[in-house]
């Protein structure tokens, strides 16, 4: 069970709430863009390997060397807590690696609004997921 713990922790921490659904790299023309397209692959996504191409390349190892036991409750562990809808982008500021964007959504059960803050990386001009930070609202 620790390992399970271990597992979904580093892949929380890694996506907090992360397709093989289209992702074109050159397709976003922001960040932004990219974002919202992944919320709606996360929201679609039925395993943790869908997620693993909108992940950063080292986060994404991580994940693939899980056990695929530990993989799966850990995804399930991530869509039970990550349960935004309506997720916007505030703002978007460039960095030199990325972008970080300020986001904001609401709790699918209603418990109010959550803020966050997205940073992204650029890997061989596409954008991925490097971490994810939310408080308020979400969460079960």
């Amino acid at each position: 069970m620790k390992a399970v713990r271990t597992a979904a922790a580093l892949i929380l921490a890694a996506l907090c709430g992360t397709s093989t659904f289209a992702q074109p790299a050159a397709s976003y023309a922001n960040g932004s863009a990219f974002y919202l397209a992944y919320r709606q692959a996360f929201d679609k996504a039925t395993t943790i390997d869908e997620l693993l191409p909108w992940v950063a390349k080292g986060r994404a190892e991580q994940i693939a060397k899980a056990p695929d036991t530990e993989r799966r409750e850990a995804f399930a562990m991530i869509k039970m807590f990550d349960d935004r809808t309506n997720v916007t982008v505030l703002k978007e500021t460039p960095s030199d690696a990325g972008a970080e964007l300020q986001v904001e959504g609401m709790s699918a059960e209603g418990r109010g609004k959550a803020t966050g803050v997205i940073t992204l990386v650029k890997e061989g001009g596409a954008w991925r997921i490097e971490r994810e930070s939310w408080k308020g609202g979400g969460g079960r």
